[in-house]
């Protein structure tokens, strides 16, 4: 894991040292947050009568999502999680060393504690305190970033309570918050969802979606078994294959040179479980 992360930043340096690379990854970006966008839809425009409400809209987010929440959530969540990560990947440093040596895991995992603590400390002195620094920047970049947006973030709820609200129950939120129990409420009411107790509850989640995913994959192979396989280039008539020409700008000769890699390509996919 720790290599696999190491890697990814050797790849983000490299196309930031390369114009080339840089633009594509910035082409590439640039796509994926476009997708991103429609993926979370597009907010409507407020009507004059939403617009109204959003100065008592305004007076709730600033009660339940004051200024530096995120920076709190961040540091009550995501530092406990990096550090239980990060320690679990101390304590069981076996992937680690199998990478470094390029020994198969299956012959390293039996070996004992000891021995790949000892072992990895001749081939990697400073996996501990990498480890950390990875953990504590991580968390730290990630703090910050979120810190960014909160304002952007904090508008949009603004504007969401103005939309669901009407100015009197907005008006009845913001009275409820100027009580003691109201006040206790709406401090707590963004960072609860963050509490240990929340967080340990979703950790039944994944297993459920574990336990489900063979039903999932059966159904949805009923769902899609009557539609059409996609086809390889030689599958395609000659009028498809001059149309696919022209629509991709290449050469037939490419087209169907190029055949083998596509076919490669759907079977990864296939492999891979899309």
């Amino acid at each position: 894991m720790l290599k696999n992360s190491l890697f990814a930043l050797a790849l983000a340096g490299s196309a930031i040292g390369s114009p080339l690379a840089a633009q594509e990854q910035t082409t590439t970006d640039a796509r994926m947050m476009e997708a991103m966008g429609e993926m979370f839809g597009k907010a409507q425009p407020l009507t004059a009568e939403q617009e109204a409400r959003l100065p008592e809209a305004q007076l709730v987010v600033a009660s339940i999502f004051p200024e530096g929440t995120y920076a709190k959530m961040m540091g009550d969540t995501m530092e406990p999680m990096m550090d239980s990560i990060m320690g679990a990947m101390v304590q069981m440093p076996t992937g680690e060393l199998a990478e470094l040596t390029g020994l198969p895991f299956s012959e390293l995992e039996n070996m004992g504690e000891t021995a790949i603590s000892d072992a990895l400390a001749i081939m990697d002195p400073a996996y501990q305190e990498r480890t950390r620094r990875i953990a504590e920047t991580s968390v730290k970049m990630i703090t910050d970033v979120m810190t960014e947006i909160e304002p952007g973030y904090r508008d949009g709820l603004a504007r969401a309570y103005a939309v669901r609200f009407s100015v009197a129950e907005l008006k009845e939120l913001n009275a409820f918050f100027t009580t003691p129990t109201g006040s206790h409420y709406a401090a707590e009411s963004m960072l609860i969802y963050a509490d240990p107790q929340v967080m340990s509850a979703m950790n039944e989640v994944m297993p459920a979606v574990m336990e489900m995913m063979p039903q999932m994959i059966e159904a949805i192979g009923e769902v899609t078994a009557e539609l059409a396989a996609p086809r390889q280039y030689s599958e395609l008539t000659e009028e498809e294959k001059a149309a696919l020409s022209g629509i991709l700008g290449m050469d037939q000769d490419k087209l169907a040179a190029a055949e083998p890699a596509i076919e490669e390509t759907a079977g990864n996919a296939e492999e891979g479980g899309y």
